[in-house]
């Protein structure tokens, strides 16, 4: 581990020096250090602490939680901003470290896939190809689903810098949403042909995390019927590893085990002035959802003093959130497809599965039942995905389709702030990284 820590931080030396953020500002020098064998790229792609650390801003954008006007006050300004929503979020000469993030997974990615092209084809060399190119692939997606406009609805001229290649001599083009997804989804195909079926560590992508990003992509793209054909393959090879709620214990200030058996790759998000904040509510509209009989209620929430409920349902069993990848959102993928394709009866009787784990009796589920379909699988969705990252993707995705006609509302010193309309859900790049990309 101590190796891998200097081998990273060397890297993390050319970043700072060539400013990875703008994809780079000044040239590095070559002798701090040239990666040029399996094990400095295995090194490379097993920094768990940058590779699977995800970002904030997704998260503040959810509408899963809602603060008071003190706490809020105390966030850094990016933070407010995007707490009520703004498309400019970041100030002219700041800096955005969920920006800067996700560069830097793609550096790492490009850099790695250089060194192992010169390294021949045995079978440990192109596991590792696979896995900087998941790697890649996750981080673009992430900066799109952040940085450009829901896809099929928002304008073409809204581009984010794209490199596919290590040298810094070389400019980023600059990429449309379909132009950013298309590469995405060939990355994660490519990924897919190259990892073992598992990984010894969940913070290893191998190829069920491969078509579960895949199944999480065709989702946001209303590609139901390849979505359904993604999250079944996962759930085909995931039998029996949903964890059953009854059996928890919801007294625990966290009931739930770090890489528990329905974790499928390990991500965190983290931030004490946000995330493990007292003051970080449940949204009061989403609690009351939780209806008698739900287990997760007790599982994942607990009560603050004054009344609202806070989380502590987290999958890494502690205050960081767990932002990876897990099975319960395969059914609930799966399910959505089937109801969507009219095929009903299918999409009930798998989220039948994981309301079998989930609510205390079976009569408790057969309550929900009564409601229709579709309003049900996404309520389902929404409940059982309670901050683990995917909101935002998922507020997006709805709202272009029209599905969403009530936009949230947050109040802060006595103004109420609403979410925009479906073509503007997505931030402004931060100035200062533009500056930087066009010089």
């Amino acid at each position: 581990m101590k190796n891998i820590k200097y081998l990273y931080l060397s890297l993390v030396v050319i970043l700072v020096l060539s400013s990875c953020e703008g994809f780079l500002e000044e040239k590095p020098e070559k002798s701090i250090l040239v990666p040029n064998t399996k094990e400095d790229v295995r090194a490379l792609l097993d920094y768990y602490t940058q590779l699977n650390e995800n970002t904030l801003v997704n998260f503040i954008l959810s509408d899963d939680w809602q603060t008071e006007d003190a706490n809020w006050e105390r966030l850094a300004p990016w933070e407010q901003n995007a707490y009520l929503w703004k498309t400019q979020v970041f100030e002219p000469t700041e800096r955005s470290t969920d920006y800067s993030k996700f560069y830097r997974k793609v550096f790492t990615a490009n850099v790695s896939l250089d060194v192992l092209e010169k390294l021949g084809l045995e079978t440990e060399i192109q596991q590792l190809k696979g896995e900087a190119l998941f790697i890649r692939a996750l981080a673009y997606f992430e900066l799109a689903t952040l940085f450009l406009p829901s896809p099929g609805i928002g304008s073409e001229e809204i581009k984010l810098p794209v490199k596919l290649s290590p040298n810094i001599n070389e400019a980023s083009e600059w990429w449309s949403i379909s132009e950013v997804l298309n590469q995405v989804e060939e990355d994660l195909w490519g990924a897919y042909e190259l990892m073992a079926s598992s990984s010894q560590f969940k913070n290893r992508p191998n190829k069920k995390v491969a078509k579960a990003v895949l199944a999480r992509l065709y989702l946001y793209e209303g590609r139901w019927e390849e979505a359904l054909d993604a999250a079944t393959e996962v759930l085909e090879q995931e039998l029996g590893n949903l964890m059953d709620y009854h059996e928890l214990d919801s007294t625990a200030a966290y009931p739930f085990t770090l890489f528990n058996s329905e974790v499928l790759y390990y991500g965190v998000t983290s931030s004490f002035s946000v995330t493990a904040s007292a003051a970080t509510f449940i949204n009061p509209d989403l609690r009351e959802k939780y209806r008698a009989g739900d287990l997760r209620a007790g599982l994942f929430f607990s009560a603050a003093a004054t009344g609202e409920s806070l989380f502590k349902g987290s999958y890494n069993g502690d205050y960081n959130l767990f932002t990876g990848i897990a099975l319960p959102e395969m059914y609930l993928t799966a399910g959505e497809s089937l109801i969507r394709l009219e095929r009903t009866e299918e999409g009930l009787a798998l989220l039948g599965m994981l309301a079998e784990k989930r609510y205390q009796g079976w009569e408790d589920w057969e309550v929900q039942l009564t409601k229709e379909p579709l309003d049900l699988v996404l309520e389902e969705r929404q409940k059982e995905q309670v901050f683990r990252g995917t909101r935002w993707m998922d507020i997006k995705r709805l709202f272009a389709m029209g599905e969403v006609m009530e936009f949230p509302v947050r109040e802060i010193r006595g103004e109420l702030y609403s979410l925009p309309a479906p073509e503007s859900q997505f931030l402004a790049l931060p100035a200062s990284e533009v500056e930087l990309e066009n010089r």
